[in-house]
């Protein structure tokens, strides 16, 4: 009679024998293939060192091999398992809320044992959140290290016009500036830079004019009028107001549209009514400025959440809803001469009708009460 028991040891032990082998050689596989890695990038290394310069194309593969290698990577893994513990965990969680809301009686448990599942379920909806977190991060790693690439590619020179740049790679301007500045704060675009104006990306930072000397003004240059120069401080304060929106927290974000509104109002008007320019002086000349000094206050505050911190951007929220009910008064009171001006206006207008004979019956024909 066959020795069963030892068939099948001779089976395991057989199997074992082949996991190991074959555990062995993924490994040896994976410590070579290391190896060759490091000694590629050592050998690419020493001839950086000791060759010329990389052409522009040899640069954009080797870095975009860099994001593929590095932060790519880490987004793929980030999206894989965070989506994937997010499942599992979240169906288990979906599954224990539902038995504790079925109750112990029906499911047949006494208390000591159903105590158990409203306890992992509390458990379970904090994690599956960190995971989903985890899939939401690396999807975002992932979209902007593809929209980098696409922007890399579509890069045919040291020097690219961004606006171009962002047409050829099919990205929305603004998602490539924001992309561009966030790779050159990072590091990910290594020694790039942008010009002030956002209109230009330079690869390289040597090629960047920004150490250019300034040309110096023509001498025939006619300074600004008083009103020129009224909107141009005017519509810079708008777009720093715009800047603003977004770091200081919901409440001065309402402030901040509603004093854009309002002072927007003040510039068209004093545009259109000059000489209502020495009415707004201190506008100009105080509250401006004053209000532009507190948001900067507020914005070096950075993310401190001390209790002073917390202290002066109440102060500074509270200080701009009372600067709104002034800029919105002075803007009220600007509109009380023209509203005179129309009323005299209409009046003159209605006795001269009158007194031409073009109509019978003013009130009537225009339903003035």
């Amino acid at each position: 009679m066959p020795d069963n028991n030892k068939n099948n040891y001779d089976y395991d032990l057989g199997d074992m024998i082949d996991s190991a082998v074959q555990f062995g050689t993924q490994v040896g596989s994976s410590v070579l293939g290391s190896i060759a890695d490091a000694l590629e990038q050592a050998g690419d290394a020493m001839n950086r060192a000791n060759a010329q310069p990389d052409s522009f194309s040899a640069w954009k593969r080797r870095l975009e091999r860099k994001w593929k290698n590095g932060g790519q990577s880490v987004g793929v893994v980030l999206t894989a398992v965070g989506w994937t513990f997010t499942g599992c965990f979240g169906i288990a969680a979906l599954v224990l809320g539902i038995l504790t809301a079925v109750g112990a009686g029906t499911l047949g448990l006494t208390p000591d044992e159903f105590v158990a599942l409203p306890i992992l379920t509390a458990v379970f909806y904090p994690v599956t959140l960190g995971f989903l977190f985890m899939a939401i991060v690396g999807m975002k790693k992932l979209s902007y290290f593809g929209r980098l690439r696409k922007l890399l590619r579509a890069a045919n020179d040291w020097t690219c016009d961004l606006p171009s740049l962002a047409r050829k790679a099919q990205i929305k301007q603004e998602k490539a500036y924001d992309t561009v500045a966030k790779a050159v704060a990072n590091g990910d675009l290594p020694n790039a830079a942008i010009s002030d104006d956002y209109s230009t990306l330079y690869l390289d930072d040597s090629l960047c004019p920004a150490n250019a000397p300034a040309p110096q003004p023509a001498a025939t240059v006619q300074p600004l009028t008083d009103a020129e120069q009224f909107n141009r401080d005017g519509v810079d304060f708008l777009n720093y107001l715009k800047i603003c929106r977004g770091k200081l927290g919901i409440q001065t974000d309402e402030e901040l549209t509603r004093m854009q509104k309002t002072c927007a109002s003040i510039l068209g008007f004093v545009h259109n009514h000059p000489e209502q320019l020495p009415r707004v002086r201190r506008f100009r000349e105080y509250y401006l400025p004053t209000t532009r000094k507190l948001l900067d206050t507020a914005q070096g505050l950075g993310d401190s959440e001390t209790a002073n911190a917390a202290e002066i951007r109440r102060d500074i929220t509270a200080i701009l809803h009372t600067l709104n009910g002034a800029y919105t008064k002075l803007y009220d009171t600007l509109l009380q001469d023209v509203s005179m001006d129309v009323s005299t206006e209409i009046d003159t207008l209605e006795a001269m009708l009158r007194q031409d004979g073009l109509t019978h019956d003013f009130d009537a024909d225009f339903k003035v009460k």
